[in-house]
């Protein structure tokens, strides 16, 4: 009996490690799980980019990338399982983290896309619906000098009265400008993807749009920070 018992809870343990792992299955994804999916490589995906100092070697277009999703996808679930465990944490940075960075050039075409732009789209191929056409790649500002810079935010939308605007995505890069003309405030400085004020609204980092929206709640929400 006893035999017969253990025998079962193995199965059981096969089936546990089998329904976690199919969650990161793009293939099978129904069109929520995939949502929710999407969401969370793509916010993982960035916290990696600058937890390790990443962004010259993984470009801001990587999720254009289907290959590159599928690593990345892969890559989280083995970070999920070495921190979730507390084993195998060391491992997961000799083995899986770094051997991926090294092979990342030769699977993904980065060279070509950070010199003439990126017209991959295979990353969406089981990405919700409509990604595609939110998803706008924002520019990384770090390798501009104050001139340049200085020249863009002239050229910046007004923002002072977004409050009266049909509002969809404000990218990071016109978030910073609107903030270098006194327009938003940061209220996470020094934090990536922090929050901020902008047009009498808080504003918070979607992932799954690749920018920033207007919170529900906004007015809520501020005041809550500011007391």
């Amino acid at each position: 009996m006893s035999t017969y018992g253990g025998f079962s809870g193995h199965r059981a343990d096969d089936r546990s490690r089998a329904s976690r792992s199919a969650r990161f299955a793009w293939r099978y994804l129904d069109s929520d799980d995939a949502a929710r999916l999407w969401d969370e490589v793509t916010d993982w995906v960035w916290w990696l980019r600058d937890r390790y100092e990443l962004t010259d070697r993984v470009p801001r277009c990587w999720y254009r990338h289907g290959p590159v999703v599928e690593e990345f996808t892969a890559l989280m679930a083995a970070w999920t399982e070495a921190y979730s465990s507390g084993r195998g944490m060391s491992a997961w940075h000799s083995s899986d983290l770094w051997p991926l960075m090294d092979r990342l050039e030769s699977i993904s075409g980065f060279e070509q896309c950070q010199a003439d732009g990126c017209s991959h789209d295979s990353g969406f191929l089981h990405a919700p619906e409509g990604t595609e056409a939110v998803m706008e790649p924002a520019h990384d500002t770090s390798n501009l000098d104050s001139s340049t810079f200085d020249d863009a935010t002239r050229d910046a939308p007004d923002m002072s009265d977004v409050g009266a605007m049909v509002v969809g995505v404000v990218t990071e890069d016109v978030m910073l400008m609107a903030v270098v003309n006194g327009e938003a405030t940061a209220l996470d400085a020094g934090r990536p993807h922090g929050r901020y004020r902008l047009g009498g609204n808080l504003w918070t980092w979607s992932s799954i749009l690749g920018g920033y929206v207007p919170c529900r709640e906004s007015s809520a929400g501020l005041r809550a920070i500011e007391s």
